[in-house]
Parts: C-alpha cells; sequence; structure tokens
C-alpha cells in the first residue's frame, strides 16, 4: 500500500522526476515528464536519455553523474548554472526571450535494494518564474544605472557622470603627458526662446541640437549636458588650437539648423569657451576656466568662440 501511494505521490509532484540507470537508459518518468516531453511511457522507458534528450551534453552529463553515483551525494544544478538540462517549453511564456523552461534540477544518487543496481534520479523543478523576476530585476538595475548617468532630456550624459569622466580623463592625459581640452557652450538668448515658443519646443530644440552637436564630435569625445541650456565637451589628445578649431565648428554647423519647425524658420547660436588642461589644474578649475571664457564670449556679442586667459577673469 505504502510503495502504491508513494508512486502516486511521485507522479502528482509539481516537478519531473527521471529514474535512469547506470547506462543512462530511462527506468522511469513520472506524469510531468511525459506531458512535457510529449513522449508517452512506451516512448520513454528503457530508451537512451541522450537520444530522446539530445540538448544534454553528454561528456558533461556523464562526469556530472558518475560524480553523484560514486560520492552518493546529493548535486544541484540551478538555472543559474544552466539555464535548463531538458528543453521544454514555458507553460506562459508571455515574455517571448524567455521560451524553454527554466529549471533548477537536483540529481540523487539510489540503490535497488535487492540488487543494489545503481540509478540516478533526476528531479526537475520549473524555475522559469525565478528566472523572469530575476530577468526583470537586472533590466531596472541596468535602467537605474543609464538613469544615474544620462540626461533624462537629452540623452546625453548628465553632469555628475561627466564630471566622472573628466577626473579620468586628466589622469590619463597627465599619465601620458597628452593634451586635454574642455569645452563649454550655451545657447544663445535661451529664456528669450523659452518664452516665444513655451517650453515643450525648447525641449525639442535641446534634444535636436544634443543629437546634432554628437553627430560634429569624435567618438572619444565626451559631451554632456551641464545644466540648463548649458553642454560641455571633453576633448582627448586636443591642443587649444585643435579646441578653438572643434569649437568654431560645431557653432558654425548649429548656427544653419533649424531646430524649431517655425514659419520663418528659427535658427539657434552658440557661445563657447575653451581651456587647456595645465599640470596644475584641478577638474574644477579646468570647468572654471572654460565657463568664464564661455561669458567672456557672451559679453563680446554672443555667436563666438573664447580663450580662458587671466583678461578674461579681469574684464
Amino acid at each position: 500500500m505504502i510503495s502504491s501511494i508513494l508512486v502516486s505521490m511521485v507522479q502528482h509532484l509539481p516537478g519531473g522526476v527521471l529514474l535512469l540507470n547506470s547506462h543512462c537508459q530511462i527506468s522511469y518518468a513520472n506524469s510531468f515528464i511525459y506531458r512535457y516531453s510529449e513522449l508517452t511511457e512506451r516512448e520513454l522507458v528503457g530508451k537512451s536519455f541522450f537520444s530522446l534528450f539530445p540538448e544534454v551534453p553528454k561528456a558533461w552529463f556523464n562526469r556530472k553523474m558518475q560524480s553523484v553515483l560514486t560520492s552518493q551525494q546529493t548535486e544541484q544544478i540551478s538555472w543559474q548554472q544552466r539555464l535548463y538540462l531538458l528543453k521544454f517549453p514555458r507553460q506562459q511564456h508571455l515574455d517571448q526571450t524567455q521560451v524553454y523552461m527554466a529549471q533548477n534540477c537536483t540529481l540523487i544518487a539510489l540503490r535497488h535494494p535487492q540488487t543494489h543496481e545503481q540509478f540516478l534520479c533526476l528531479w526537475i523543478q520549473d524555475a522559469s518564474e525565478q528566472a523572469r523576476y530575476h530577468a526583470k530585476l537586472l533590466m531596472t538595475q541596468q535602467q537605474l544605472k543609464i538613469h544615474d548617468r544620462q540626461d533624462s532630456l537629452t540623452g546625453l550624459m548628465n553632469r555628475q557622470f561627466w564630471q566622472q569622466q573628466l577626473l579620468l580623463e586628466i589622469a590619463r592625459a597627465e599619465r601620458y603627458e597628452r593634451p586635454l581640452s574642455l569645452m563649454m557652450f550655451d545657447i544663445d538668448q535661451f529664456k528669450h526662446l523659452n518664452d516665444q515658443y513655451g517650453h515643450k519646443a525648447a525641449d525639442i530644440l535641446l534634444q535636436s541640437l544634443a543629437r546634432h552637436c554628437a553627430g560634429l564630435l569624435r567618438d572619444n569625445d565626451l559631451l554632456a549636458r551641464f545644466g540648463g541650456a548649458s553642454f560641455a565637451v571633453v576633448l582627448p589628445d586636443t591642443t587649444l588650437n585643435g579646441a578653438i578649431e572643434v569649437a568654431n565648428r560645431v557653432r558654425l554647423q548649429l548656427s544653419e539648423q533649424a531646430f524649431i519647425e517655425h514659419e520663418p524658420k528659427v535658427r539657434v547660436t552658440i557661445s563657447a569657451g575653451v581651456s587647456l588642461h595645465q599640470m596644475s589644474n584641478s577638474a574644477v578649475e579646468l570647468i572654471l576656466q572654460a565657463d568664464q571664457a564661455l561669458y567672456q564670449a557672451k559679453r563680446a556679442g554672443r555667436n563666438q568662440v573664447s580663450i580662458w586667459n587671466t583678461a578674461a577673469i579681469a574684464s
């Protein structure tokens, strides 16, 4: 009676049970295995495990099996180690990226009480919800990391992350004795544009300008929205003359673009300031110098590039 109860219990377990003999032939399978393999008892029992489930790596599984049978120690293989052992479909796969059932698999050594023949029991549990939740958690964490680095409006680096990268670039420039320049620019009369066309148009302007500006720079130049209508660019391996050339190219190219769809077309100009890193300079000093040069350009009439110098501070 007890044996029949045990058989009934195994048949109704919320997971798959497979019994393999020492030659990897299937001696027993419960209803879970029949359901998900879509094979009958006649098609399963007595057949080679590897011929019915070719997705199982033979050499790897044989090593696992021998280890468990020799040590008589249960071994567990989580879905994080191997997403699945048997290629069973998910019960519900609303998430199309996970078609197959993620599985936790337990390998148990058994011995026949009379013949002492060894068997390996595979207990397979559906871990699809665990895997789905874990993937969702990782995605959320990744999105939070991106949020920590990106300006939410333009998709550029935000000020905090850009300043961290600036420190790295300064250390690299000093180590390899390479030039490093900084460019800061600001949209001229942005408040007037914002008041005239509204916040939505102003946001579109900032987004469009950010895209155009990124297309004018090298891959290793670091462009960020510094705040409001101000942007900053780290220019690695760039002398002061090179930075001036870049700033003027960006200024001229942006002045030719119509960023707000309106009749007549609305064009904008930028004022820019550039500074060159000196060995004695900190990141804060380099930013301050470029910022002072930027406001020197604005005081001089806008739509131009200024270089930081001591005269810019005094004026």
